[in-house]
């Protein structure tokens, strides 16, 4: 049976994958260090070559190049073309392998970035491979994005990504699964919004009438946009950084406040945004100016119908390989924000499990590598056998 003959192509390169997951945890890769970063990428192109992929860059300038690998075999006609996206990049210093390397113990893998989320690339590009090693070729139409400043809001690669979601049936996001363990079908949208107030400075003692307090004009305007969260709709709004004024007895000219936003619906992210644009405007504080930066970097992901057919797909699947998958919603965002609201269904959650990202901590249950991986193998199989 295809299944059985897919498990074992997969258990029989666990030792090869968790080899070719300790190289790549072990290579620092900060979003924000170029250099670094790009050799992890050289690392993941060369993989995908070896599976007979065809790489090309996505030059950047500030960060490394994304990586766009193809396969599409020959005379598979309609069949499905499936969008694999993830991130080589961490949010680790480099420095962090030299004090924190991968490492097994019991049924925990721990190194920086193992989680989130280089064991999710690892898996896909052996997934692949478990499939080419039973199959005469890869049975659907494949392209893989490797991408490096996720970790930022992939400011660089979301037009590659976007782009390259319109043209797919089907897009898989190798982020980590959620706790039950669960497949992640929806996403908050998420923003980040500045706003800059401009006061007048004075002498705090002598003549503090002659000041634009922007510390006090960021107060209330801090409440007002407080007030905009709404739990019952899922929808947070959080104040979460002031910075303002010189000294205690300088009435202050300066502030500014930095918000994040969360929501569940393009609606809330249209009231939203327009009940923060409203509170910038208004001015409590006579005189004092204001100016709005930042808004959605990423819109709320939501599973549409075809979504939905795809889920069940691979929860029977899962089901069936012994490894039951829930889902789970959760705010935090990824990629597949972007697939999403491109139009394309989007699994997301389709990495491993584990825990403690971003954090000293960061752990992968070991027994979840191989699960995901035969998870992942045999979905993209059925699609070839039992298109939706």
């Amino acid at each position: 049976m295809l299944h059985e003959a897919i498990s074992r192509a997969v258990a029989e390169r666990q030792p090869a994958l968790l080899a070719f997951l300790e190289k790549i945890v072990n290579m620092d890769s900060p979003t924000e260090d170029r250099a670094l970063t790009t050799l992890v990428g050289d690392v993941l192109q060369t993989k995908a070559e070896s599976l007979g992929m065809t790489c090309e860059r996505d030059p950047q300038t500030v960060y490394a190049d994304n990586r766009i690998c193809r396969l599409y075999p020959e005379g598979l006609g309609n069949a499905p073309r499936i969008l694999l996206v993830g991130h080589f990049d961490t949010v680790y210093e480099a420095g962090t392998v030299a004090r924190r390397p991968f490492r097994v113990e019991g049924n925990r893998i721990l190194g920086p970035g193992t989680f989130d989320m280089k064991a999710g690339l690892s898996i896909g590009l052996f997934a692949l491979e478990a499939l080419q090693a039973v199959l005469p070729s890869l049975p659907v139409n494949v392209t893989f994005i490797f991408n490096s400043d996720e970790e930022i809001g992939s400011p660089a690669s979301r037009k590659v990504i976007v782009e390259e979601a319109k043209r797919h049936d089907l897009a898989l996001i190798l982020e980590p699964g959620e706790d039950g363990p669960s497949l992640v079908v929806e996403r908050k949208g998420v923003a980040i919004f500045h706003l800059d107030v401009e006061g007048r400075e004075a002498h705090a003692g002598i003549e503090p009438e002659k000041g634009l307090n922007s510390i006090t004009e960021v107060a209330h305007k801090t409440l007002a946009i407080q007030a905009l969260s709404n739990p019952e709709l899922g929808t947070t709004v959080t104040p979460g950084v002031i910075s303002g004024g010189t000294k205690p007895y300088v009435v202050p000219g300066r502030t500014r406040l930095s918000v994040d936003c969360r929501v569940t619906s393009m609606e809330e992210q249209a009231r939203v945004t327009a009940g923060i644009e409203a509170a910038a405007a208004k001015s409590w504080v006579a005189g004092t100016r204001t100016t709005l930066t930042g808004g959605f970097h990423r819109p709320p992901m939501v599973a549409s119908e075809r979504t939905w057919q795809y889920i069940a797909r691979m929860q029977a699947i899962a089901q069936d390989a012994g490894f039951p998958l829930l889902g789970a919603k959760t705010g935090g965002a990824s990629d597949g924000n972007l697939t999403a609201a491109a139009g394309t269904p989007t699994i997301d959650g389709v990495g491993v499990h584990g825990g403690r990202a971003h954090s000293e901590d960061e752990f992968v249950d070991l027994p979840s590598v191989e699960a995901k991986c035969r998870v992942l193998a045999q979905f993209l199989a059925s699609l070839a056998e039992r298109p939706l």
